[in-house]
């Protein structure tokens, strides 16, 4: 029997998500990683499944939060 790829995937999301958490939230950097695990956990919790309507609706939801991240690093180290 295959290995389930997407549980080991979800465990190391997870503890990395928890690492972030813990040690990094004053850092420029946070809201881009926190949202991008947050996306990549959905991703792999329906790895074997399909998205509903509501669920594709909060993955872009997140894309927008990680956009916004982005958007604020480019203001932070591209002031003119």
């Amino acid at each position: 029997m295959e290995p389930d790829v997407s549980i080991a995937i979800a465990k190391r999301v997870e503890e990395i998500q928890r690492l972030a958490d813990s040690i990094a939230e004053h850092h420029p950097y946070w809201p881009l990683l926190h949202f991008s695990l947050q996306l990549l956990s959905r991703v792999v919790e329906k790895w074997h499944g399909s998205f509903s309507r509501e669920e594709l609706e909060e993955l872009k939801w997140i894309v927008e939060k990680i956009e916004n991240a982005i958007d604020k690093l480019d203001v932070i180290y591209h002031k003119f």
